[in-house]
């Protein structure tokens, strides 16, 4: 028995056309009827998966970068940002001018409007927005906890004082996705904790670990030992040097050539 963990964005759905390609859907079937157990493994949080839960079937979810675990119809792991702390990261937002959005497993949080990057930032709301009704406006109230937070910086013309934001943010794995774009984690969580936390579920052994991903976010998972590590045709280069196996494209059937490929089905 092989346990099998996947990215979202990038890996089972296509970043361009935001569709889930019926390979993929066949692949994790397969998958699962050969024995191996199947996992996503994404940075969104329990709210924004709804639909991914609903298409595909599997044996359990690492949400949030491993700040959320579920295997089956049990938690087995969960981490929220301290209440006290939370409302200090949103006085630090306020403090030095930096905007972004608060993500929960209940719901998202946005800042009031005008926002600071209108581009961008209504951007990441329409995409969000496309999922689940966001909460716009409810920075200012402290009757809710969070996850963890992503942050809006056009490096065009910045307007925030990231340095001194990010300098009070010790306790967080800042995660540059590129083009202003950050993902902010509590530590100890990650993609590769979660991946440990399940194979120790389920006594599962490095070597029968495959983790499937393509974006910085993913890197976590491809460093936390587990010995088969795919990356999907579209990716951070950085992923490369930790790459055991080069898959196509998930718009030309990577995740289920590959799988054919490495024996999993």
């Amino acid at each position: 028995m092989k346990a099998l963990f996947f990215d979202i964005d990038g890996t089972l759905i296509d970043n361009e056309t935001k569709q889930v390609p019926k390979s993929a859907l066949k692949a994790i079937k397969e998958a699962r009827q050969a024995g191996h157990l199947t996992f996503i493994n994404t940075g969104r949080v329990e709210c924004i998966i709804g639909n991914i839960k609903s298409r595909f079937q599997m044996d359990g979810y690492i949400c949030g970068c491993g700040t959320q675990i579920v295997v089956g119809d049990k938690t087995i792991f969960e981490k929220r940002v301290d209440h006290k702390r939370g409302i200090e990261i949103k006085k630090l937002l306020k403090k030095f001018n930096v905007e972004g959005m608060l993500e929960a497993r209940q719901g998202i949080y946005f800042p009031a409007k005008p926002f600071i990057y209108p581009e961008i930032t209504e951007r990441g709301l329409d995409a969000i927005s496309s999922v689940i009704e966001p909460s716009v406006g409810e920075f200012d109230k402290d009757d809710y906890d969070f996850d963890k937070f992503c942050i809006f910086d056009d490096p065009r013309f910045s307007k925030s004082d990231l340095k001194s934001f990010f300098a009070e943010c010790g306790d967080f794995d800042i995660i540059d996705r590129g083009a202003g774009f950050y993902e902010c984690v509590p530590y100890p969580c990650s993609k590769g904790e979660g991946v440990l936390k399940v194979l120790d579920y389920y006594n599962i052994a490095l070597e029968d670990a495959y983790v499937f991903g393509d974006s910085m976010n993913d890197l976590p998972m491809f460093t936390c030992g587990a010995k088969n590590r795919i990356v999907l045709g579209e990716h951070d280069t950085a992923l490369e040097e930790y790459a055991t196996f080069f898959a196509k494209k998930v718009s030309e059937d990577g995740i289920y050539s590959s799988m054919k490929e490495l024996g999993l089905i």
